[in-house]
């Protein structure tokens, strides 16, 4: 089990979940050993949350010992997982949803992490003045997976020599702050968990696929708003560059 998946009772519901969550997003999972659909949802949870690295916290609570969480957050099927940020319940859902569901579930909860006290204020720094110090917070706020930040930043940019490159930036921007938000589903929503893990390989393979396959222009727009961020000496911008037709 990941060090960020823990068993969880009415003992140390108040520690574990309750104050944890003022620090960081905490996923409540009401399970049960007979239930089904809850050994199907479980692998996918665990996994991911490994797969996040610290993120969030996966609370695993088993139903049948603890009835009086399960009234009192009124848990009527399970598996039934909650999402908690600041002590309350933020979103939720019912049910073995499959992966790309319970994704998109995740980029909803963690769009809302930047509102946790104690969490990094990444969105809510102050846009620098000086042109070059601003594309540089987008820069990094666009590796981090941030798009909502990086895209305030890259809004109304400053007349100046690095405007061309913040303006190549945008369509990654929007993109991101799309899936923060979680407005994006399939293939979408798996480039955008791609792009917040940094696997940016994964990211340019779907996005290219769907561009030769669909001709998506949006899909084009983010593969050279990519190509922007990685500069123009990286490998996998060269080699996707190469196969990127006119």
């Amino acid at each position: 089990m990941s060090q960020y998946v823990k068993d969880v009772n009415m003992a140390d519901f108040q520690q574990s979940v309750l104050q944890q969550s003022r620090t960081v997003p905490v996923l409540v999972d009401f399970w049960a050993p007979w239930c089904g659909p809850c050994r199907m949802l479980s692998p996918t949870l665990e996994r991911l949350a490994a797969e996040y690295n610290g993120r969030f916290i996966l609370a695993k609570i088993n139903s049948d010992n603890n009835p009086q969480l399960s009234a009192q957050y009124q848990v009527r099927g399970i598996p039934a997982v909650k999402a908690f940020i600041n002590g309350r319940v933020v979103d939720e859902f019912v049910g073995a949803q499959p992966e790309p569901v319970v994704r998109q579930f995740l980029q909803r909860v963690l769009a809302q992490a930047p509102a946790v006290a104690g969490s990094k204020p990444q969105a809510q720094k102050a846009a620098p003045k000086d042109p070059t110090a601003r594309l540089r917070q987008a820069e990094e706020y666009l590796r981090q997976g941030n798009g909502c930040g990086a895209q305030q930043l890259l809004n109304q940019f400053p007349d100046s020599p690095e405007q061309a490159k913040a303006k190549k930036l945008q369509p990654l921007a929007i993109f991101l702050c799309d899936g923060n938000q979680g407005r994006l589903s399939g293939t979408e929503a798996q480039v955008a968990n791609a792009l917040q893990r940094r696997d940016y390989s994964a990211a340019l393979y779907q996005l290219l696929t769907s561009t030769n396959q669909e001709n998506n222009a949006r899909a084009r727009s983010v593969i050279y708003s990519i190509f922007a961020l990685l500069g123009d000496n990286d490998p996998l911008v060269q080699a996707y560059r190469q196969q990127m037709t006119v």
